[in-house]
Protein backbone atom coordinates (compact mmCIF):
# COMPACT_ATOMS: atom_id res chain seq x y z
CA UNK A 1 0.00 0.00 0.00
CA UNK A 2 0.55 3.43 -0.91
CA UNK A 3 -0.42 6.74 -0.19
CA UNK A 4 -0.56 9.91 -2.82
CA UNK A 5 -2.21 13.37 -1.72
CA UNK A 6 -3.67 15.32 -4.00
CA UNK A 7 -3.96 19.18 -2.73
CA UNK A 8 -7.02 21.35 -4.02
CA UNK A 9 -6.48 24.77 -4.77
CA UNK A 10 -8.98 27.78 -5.85
CA UNK A 11 -7.96 30.93 -6.90
CA UNK A 12 -4.16 29.60 -6.07
CA UNK A 13 -5.27 29.18 -2.35
CA UNK A 14 -5.24 25.74 -0.49
CA UNK A 15 -8.41 24.57 0.17
CA UNK A 16 -7.99 20.83 0.95
CA UNK A 17 -5.87 18.01 1.03
CA UNK A 18 -7.09 14.51 0.13
CA UNK A 19 -5.01 11.21 0.99
CA UNK A 20 -5.58 8.73 -1.45
CA UNK A 21 -4.35 5.08 -0.07
CA UNK A 22 -3.79 2.50 -3.41
CA UNK A 23 -2.47 -1.17 -3.63
CA UNK A 24 0.32 -0.77 -5.55
CA UNK A 25 -0.82 -4.05 -7.68
CA UNK A 26 -3.82 -2.04 -8.90
CA UNK A 27 -2.69 1.76 -9.09
CA UNK A 28 -3.75 4.54 -11.17
CA UNK A 29 -1.27 4.83 -14.20
CA UNK A 30 -2.00 8.53 -14.67
CA UNK A 31 -1.94 10.98 -12.39
CA UNK A 32 -5.41 12.11 -14.01
CA UNK A 33 -6.58 9.20 -12.58
CA UNK A 34 -5.88 11.17 -8.67
CA UNK A 35 -7.52 14.20 -10.03
CA UNK A 36 -11.09 12.65 -11.13
CA UNK A 37 -11.05 10.96 -7.77
CA UNK A 38 -10.16 14.48 -5.90
CA UNK A 39 -13.16 15.77 -7.78
CA UNK A 40 -15.24 13.03 -6.71
CA UNK A 41 -14.40 13.65 -3.30
CA UNK A 42 -14.83 17.42 -3.63
CA UNK A 43 -18.55 16.96 -4.70
CA UNK A 44 -19.43 14.78 -1.83
CA UNK A 45 -17.88 17.27 0.32
CA UNK A 46 -20.32 19.76 -1.01
CA UNK A 47 -18.28 21.72 -3.31
CA UNK A 48 -20.15 23.62 -6.36
CA UNK A 49 -19.74 22.36 -9.61
CA UNK A 50 -18.21 25.77 -10.37
CA UNK A 51 -15.35 25.31 -8.18
CA UNK A 52 -14.88 21.49 -9.03
CA UNK A 53 -14.15 23.16 -12.95
CA UNK A 54 -12.34 26.23 -11.65
CA UNK A 55 -10.04 24.01 -8.55
CA UNK A 56 -6.05 23.10 -9.34
CA UNK A 57 -4.52 19.77 -8.29
CA UNK A 58 -1.23 19.16 -6.86
CA UNK A 59 -0.16 15.64 -6.24
CA UNK A 60 2.70 14.53 -4.06
CA UNK A 61 3.68 11.22 -2.48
Amino acid sequence: MADKIVDVFLKDVLVQSYTMTWDMTHAPLFDQDFIDRARERMKADGYTAQEVAEARFSIRD
